[in-house]
């Protein structure tokens, strides 16, 4: 009987369903639980707390897939140390290692790719694969899942709750992210308040932008400060230092009459602000006036009217191309390639972006979508992601890690 294995998934119940569902279709599931977050969300035929040192998961890790006879592993994302470990063990053993992530088309689609994700991905992004791709039949994308703000939140804050309560039970824990359960409560707290504060006080901004300053502004949309694209796949040092160079940059050669938009995420909405040294750096530069920093604009109205989109190598990248505006990516991203992004430097793309291959593009959009989307959320309507999960795992090709788990869920056993 084929055998998959879970370590860390998104806060929420989404892994625990998934490992049901599977369990159901013949296929044994194991549950290895870093802390008490991993084990509140939970379910699995088979569950294992790991308490060591990080230096013992290597071996507890690799010693555990041959024991149990794994022929799959489960993650989200792949660059936690955990995670980034686990991937090269997988590899040396010839374990599939399906890696979920949050979309690369969003909000209504998850990302599932087997090996990596990002600029870890395996996927064939040459372009001439890209362009002799035969999309498939497929039906229509599935209805847009809705807000998941409060999902997230209330799963966040049960999350870092549950693993305070078992501090005592991993001592030897270390979390991606420096933050407590307290810290993290306070935050998203933080966060629903000023998700009010600025739709007040930005009423009037997407007025302006899609009026007077339309085709008159470079929008720069910010990611999360302890983005792991920002960490593992670029060479800034942090957002406070991309602020900095972009900035920069742009005082010293974008044209006189535009300004530039600096849009805050929203899941980083609660945790940081950069109006003090957004403040500092138009002195410095002498820029005043023209930067427009802000937090809930409608991201697809600012596309329409923005003249060039600058990234460290955010999704809302690919966002740009889809409405065909011109983007420099400032990291490394999967969509970074001759026909879609800027491949000057930054400075030449302030007056000379070169523009989107709109055919190219749309090939390239159908081949992201069929080669690594999945219809649904890992927050809300969970039911579709899985669905789509199972039929993806089905149509496994043969003879790859993978398709060891299609044949087990179509046949029952292996």
């Amino acid at each position: 009987m084929s055998v998959a294995v879970f370590l860390q998934g998104p806060h929420g119940p989404f892994f625990a369903k998934l490992a049901k569902r599977l369990s159901h279709q013949g296929i044994t599931t194991h549950k290895i639980n870093f802390n008490g977050g991993d084990r509140y969300f939970a379910w699995a035929d088979f569950q294992v707390d790991f308490s060591g040192n990080e230096t013992d998961w290597v071996f507890f890790f690799k010693s555990y897939l041959l024991k149990h006879g794994a022929e799959a592993v489960f993650v989200y994302g792949d660059c936690r140390r955990y995670h980034s470990q686990a991937r090269s063990v997988c590899e040396s053993l010839g374990v599939a290692f399906g890696v979920f992530e949050e979309g690369y088309l969003r909000p209504d689609f998850v990302t599932l790719e087997w090996g990596g994700v990002n600029a870890f991905s395996e996927t064939d992004w040459t372009r001439e694969t890209i362009e002799e791709y035969k999309p498939d039949q497929r039906k229509p994308y599935a209805s847009p899942v809705g807000q998941t703000f409060w999902h997230r939140a209330c799963y966040a804050m049960g999350y870092y709750a549950a693993m305070r309560l078992a501090q005592s039970e991993f001592p030897l824990y270390h979390h991606h992210r420096n933050r407590d359960w307290k810290a993290e409560g306070i935050c998203w707290l933080r966060s629903f308040a000023r998700k009010g504060f600025y739709k007040l006080t930005e009423r009037n901004l997407t007025s302006k932008l899609a009026g007077e300053l339309s085709q008159r502004f470079f929008l720069f949309p910010l990611q999360t400060r302890d983005d792991f694209q920002l960490r593992e796949h670029s060479d800034l040092l942090s957002i406070e230092n991309a602020i900095d160079r972009v900035l920069k940059s742009f005082a010293k050669n974008a044209p006189n009459d535009v300004v530039i938009v600096l849009k805050h995420h929203p899941m980083d909405r609660g945790f940081c602000h950069y109006q003090k040294l957004i403040d500092s750096l138009k002195a410095r530069y002498s820029i005043q006036g023209r930067v427009i920093y802000c937090h809930d604009l409608h991201l697809p109205t600012l596309l329409d009217h923005t003249c060039g989109v600058v990234t460290i190598n955010s999704t809302v990248g690919i966002s740009a191309l889809l409405h065909e505006v011109p983007t420099k990516v400032l990291g490394r991203a999967l969509y970074d390639m001759p026909g879609l992004t800027h491949q000057g430097t930054l400075s030449s793309f302030w007056s000379r972006p070169q523009c989107v291959d709109k055919s190219f593009f749309e090939r390239f959009h159908t081949y992201l979508y069929e080669q690594t989307q999945l219809d649904g959320s890992f927050s809300r309507r969970v039911g579709i992601t899985i669905e789509a999960v199972l039929k993806r795992i089905e149509s496994a090709t043969e003879g790859s890690p993978q398709a060891k788990l299609s044949i087990a869920s179509q046949n029952g056993t292996s």
